[in-house]
């Protein structure tokens, strides 16, 4: 008796709960959101006359069998109502969606004790006493069989929407779309991924569990792209996504964007800076500091895990490898540029003006010219490598030699200012592309004024320099912003250190030629190379580094499931 009143409870609970959560589902907005009362509100009044009145009232065994189908399917008709109450065009109070979602809670939970005490072995020891015994219908012949079919498909469609629970709060499957993790993912490798830890979010809402342990430097995980728009619609889309992504085990993917390809998100990222930090990054090494630290420091963790050439992988991962950014020679003399900069000298480059400026000057004088000189592109992208066009055109048309001697020395007046490690290399590198295409402007110059021009092909320090003043051409405008990154959080106006926020995280790709992560945004504009000149080279930026609040983190990989061979 005792077991039956239990039994009675849990059923009444699921259903009192349900009926409560189906009238919180009502819209009066004209979209999709409408839908979700009528679907809500169906299921459960037909799951109240057959549970509560043909079996619980008549107290009827036979009927056992068929409310514990409609007792299961309960908590999972109310979640698709729940998605389709908060995919409309406006939202709802956070109170309310608390309230509904704990009315779910209760229904779900309900629904599994009913199901355990519901099997075929249990249910006799609740309902003693019933006029009708429960007992399960036997078949025969074809009705045998429609009965198995119909089990069989029963028993797929409660799998899947366990395994859609369990994807949406617990263990995700996430396929790798890039190769912005190489070495660590490659292309098409599946992961697990566990959110449990990570704070899980009932779907359209902000209602879920807190997250459980802080999040560490070298920690991989499982991102929400901040590059693409957050607000309501793309959110829906992309749940709605997700449920079909999830529903077909990773074989439809409607997560596209307006043009129709495939968002890259959610995204696989490492963790590699922590609140409380200020970052900046010089020729591929991460420094960080501290409000107990002025320096800025190695952050030697991250040594471990950048990959920057390709070409030295393991013979077995790079056979994977999909895109190469640049061959072995080129990241050598990616590497020489750096190394040139470093020990570049500012006091010989400002001589090294004087010399060409007065040298062109002399070169000119009294000489008669013809035209008016145009000024060329200083945007990297537009760069014209013509020196014998451009050296004849500054000396002879008219304010060629004037346009030269302002752009060589456009850098000088801000030699001795003061500069953190990323403007200084900026600001270097900028003045040496210069010095370096002054000195083949002016040694072609010579040739020309001593009608030697024959000789400029032979000339092995021109080619010298124009080789170096391309692969400078080739850091400035590609490498860049892979390489380094400016201080950030930025310093505030007065140049007071800013750091991340508490609660946020600054994460990049392990294969960084290859990953637009948080230092990047997927839009490049106009920049200069350094603002410390009045006349930079100009390049097709793309740095706008930010960093990601945990909100947006929605778990964490803890398994291959790809083998490696």
């Amino acid at each position: 008796m005792e077991k039956s009143k239990r039994f009675n409870l849990y059923i009444y609970i699921e259903l009192i709960s349900a009926v409560l959560f189906s009238l919180l589902s009502v819209s009066f907005h004209a979209d999709i959101s409408l839908l979700a009362f009528p679907l809500a509100a169906g299921f459960t009044a037909v799951t109240v006359y057959y549970v509560y009145f043909k079996m619980l009232r008549n107290e009827d065994g036979k009927k056992a069998f068929g409310s514990l189908r409609f007792i299961e399917y309960l908590p999972f008709v109310l979640l698709l109502s729940f998605i389709l109450r908060r995919a409309g065009k406006e939202g709802t109070y956070y109170w309310y969606d608390l309230i509904q979602v704990l009315l779910w809670c209760v229904t779900f939970i309900t629904s599994l004790m009913n199901a355990f005490i519901m099997n075929e072995k249990r249910i006799k020891n609740y309902t003693s006493g019933w006029k009708v015994v429960p007992e399960k219908t036997k078949f025969s012949g074809k009705a045998k069989v429609v009965f198995e079919v119909i089990d069989w498909i029963d028993a797929l469609v409660q799998a899947i929407f366990m395994v859609l629970l369990i994807q949406i709060f617990v263990l995700q499957l996430y396929v790798i779309p890039s190769e912005s993790m190489v070495p660590e993912y490659l292309v098409k490798d599946k992961v697990a991924v566990l959110k449990l830890d990570c704070g899980p979010k009932f779907p359209l809402t902000e209602i879920g569990l807190s997250d459980f342990k802080p999040y560490k430097r070298g920690q991989i995980v499982v991102l929400r792209n901040p590059h693409y728009k957050l607000d309501r619609k793309s959110e829906v889309k992309t749940v709605t996504s997700q449920l079909v992504f999830m529903l077909t085990f990773t074989k439809v993917n409607l997560n596209k964007d307006e043009n129709g390809k495939l968002k890259a998100d959610p995204l696989v990222k490492r963790i590699t800076g922590l609140p409380g930090e200020q970052l900046v990054m010089q020729d591929g090494i991460l420094y960080a500091r501290t409000k107990d630290s002025s320096d800025f420091k190695p952050v030697t963790e991250d040594e471990k895990y950048a990959c920057w050439n390709l070409n030295a992988l393991p013979k077995n991962i790079k056979a994977k490898v999909q895109e190469f950014k640049f061959s072995q020679e080129e990241y050598d003399a990616m590497i020489q540029v750096e190394a040139l900069r470093k020990s570049y000298d500012l006091d010989k480059a400002y001589a090294d003006v004087e010399d060409m400026v007065q040298t062109l000057k002399k070169m000119t004088e009294g000489k008669n010219k013809n035209g008016t000189f145009s000024e060329p592109s200083l945007l990297l992208n537009n760069w014209d490598f013509n020196f014998l066009n451009a050296a004849a055109n500054i000396l002879n048309q008219n304010g060629g030699v004037e346009w030269f001697e302002k752009f060589i020395t456009s850098w000088i007046s801000s030699k001795d200012i003061k500069k953190d490690m990323y403007e200084e290399a900026a600001y270097k590198l900028n003045v040496m592309h210069k010095i370096l295409y002054g000195k083949i402007i002016t040694r072609i110059a010579s040739y020309i004024v001593e009608d030697k021009s024959e000789m400029i092909n032979s000339d092995e320090k021109l080619k010298n320099n124009a080789q170096l003043e391309y692969y400078i051409y080739i850091y400035q405008r590609y490498y860049q912003d892979e390489r380094n990154m400016p201080v950030f959080p930025a310093n505030d106006e007065n140049g007071n250190a800013q750091y991340i926020p508490q609660d946020c995280y600054f994460m990049m790709g392990d294969n960084r030629f290859n990953s637009l992560d948080m230092r990047h945004t997927d839009k490049e504009y106009k920049a200069p190379v350094t603002k410390y000149d009045s006349m930079p080279f100009e390049y097709a930026s793309f740095m706008q580094p930010q960093y990601v609040n945990k909100s947006l983190i929605i778990g964490k990989p803890i398994i291959r499931l790809t083998k490696r061979r």
